[in-house]
Formats: structure tokens, C-alpha cells, sequence
């Protein structure tokens, strides 16, 4: 049985940016490859590692966006306590217990931001 060259009819293509595009170059370069070989022979011999992403349900995506909405309000009344505090509207024991509670909702969206993914 003859080995007869295989055809090489499908086509790939990707975009990567310039920095990415520099670091493949020397690495093809280095082997003294062409591009396509260089490619097939990682894919091809698995010299790749396969990391799987996780798969983002859209309960996920809406608990993320819910997350991000509340730190947003939590950043808002921040600010809002901290420029009560320094004209005066509010004591300074106020300023600090605004503070703690809304440290503790942080943490508790970092918690459940944690447990989420």
C-alpha cells in the first residue's frame, strides 16, 4: 500500500491580535515551519492543552447582571455616605455603621459571586 499525499481541501482561519500574531511567528520561525505546518503538527500530535470554559446558563448571566447592578447601588450609597460625612450631614459613628453594612453586602454578593461560578 502506497502512501498517496492526502488532500488538504479545508481551510481554517482565525484572527489574533498583533502581540499574539509576534509570539506565533517566532514559534513557526523557530521550527522552521510553515505556518500550516506548524499548526497541524501541534493540533495534530496534541501537543495542545484543552481547557474547557464553563458553559454560562442564563441563570448564571442574569444572576452576574443582577450582581453588577447591585454593586453599582452599593458603590453609589459609598459615595453618598462619604460626602454626607464630610459636610457634615452625618456623624461620624453614622458614617461608619453606613460603612460596615454596606462592607457586609459586599461580601455577601462576593460570596454568592463565588458560588455562582
Amino acid at each position: 500500500m502506497t502512501d498517496q499525499p492526502r488532500s488538504l481541501s479545508k481551510r481554517l482561519n482565525f484572527r489574533i491580535d498583533e502581540a499574539t500574531y509576534s509570539a506565533f511567528e517566532a514559534k513557526v520561525s523557530a521550527a522552521n515551519l510553515t505556518r500550516s505546518e506548524f499548526f497541524r503538527d501541534i493540533v495534530l500530535n496534541n501537543k495542545t492543552q484543552v481547557i474547557a470554559r464553563k458553559i454560562t446558563t442564563d441563570n448564571t448571566k442574569q444572576a452576574l447582571f443582577l450582581i453588577n447592578k447591585t454593586s453599582n447601588n452599593i458603590n453609589q450609597l459609598a459615595k453618598a455616605a462619604n460626602t454626607a460625612q464630610q459636610s457634615g450631614k452625618i456623624t461620624d459613628q453614622l458614617y461608619l455603621s453606613v460603612l460596615e453594612s454596606l462592607d457586609q453586602q459586599n461580601q455577601l454578593l462576593q460570596a454568592f459571586l463565588d458560588h455562582v461560578n
